[in-house]
């Protein structure tokens, strides 16, 4: 018979269980990095915020940012600082001189959608022609008018918005005094 014997496992060497640790850190880094940049995806808001600007406490010449106050510094510039303008709203859809020009051979798509403009609240929309065109339909806007543009193509589903060409067939088919002209193109 053999003697039992008690079995020792073997010993680690030295410095050799610091590995396991890291990979699971790092594996738990990049899990979270993925998974944070999945659930937010690319439609959330971005904020960015703008560096604390100095303010002079008045007590003693000290200067605080941001909670940490300094010594006092050889020049301190109050120049105020100012918050970017928050965009304008946009017109009021009575406010906008609308034209809807029928690109295509379809009669009588440009009085249609004139009048689906008038039922949302566009007042005097003008329906005429356009030289016939074979691209998608473009909202174009003239200068200044970027925002009726934005407003008419939202609510009317259009997807291009461009700036009103200075000359050309399109220029000589919109009416003067247009702030925006809708250009209805096939599809």
């Amino acid at each position: 018979m053999t003697p039992e014997t008690d079995t020792v496992p073997p010993e680690r060497p030295e410095g050799g269980g610091w590995i396991r640790p890291v990979a699971l850190v790092a594996s738990c880094l990049v899990i979270g990095f993925v998974g944070g940049w999945v659930l937010r995806g690319d439609e959330g808001p971005v904020t960015v915020l703008a560096p604390a600007a100095p303010v002079d406490t008045g007590e003693t010449g000290s200067v605080t940012t941001g909670g940490t106050s300094t010594a006092p510094a050889a020049t301190t510039s109050t120049a105020p600082t100012t918050a970017p303008a928050a965009p304008a709203p946009p017109p009021d859809r009575s406010d906008i001189r609308l034209v809807v020009l029928n690109g295509t051979n379809e009669n009588g798509l440009a009085g249609r959608i004139a009048a689906q403009a008038e039922s949302l609240g566009y007042s005097g929309v003008t329906a005429g022609n356009a030289p016939t065109s074979t691209s998608p339909s473009v909202t174009y806007f003239t200068p200044g008018q970027r925002p009726a543009a934005q407003r008419v193509a939202r609510d009317l589903e259009i997807e291009a918005i461009e700036a009103l060409p200075t000359s050309g067939a399109l220029a000589a088919a919109t009416p003067e005094g247009t702030d925006v002209a809708l250009v209805l193109g096939p599809g």
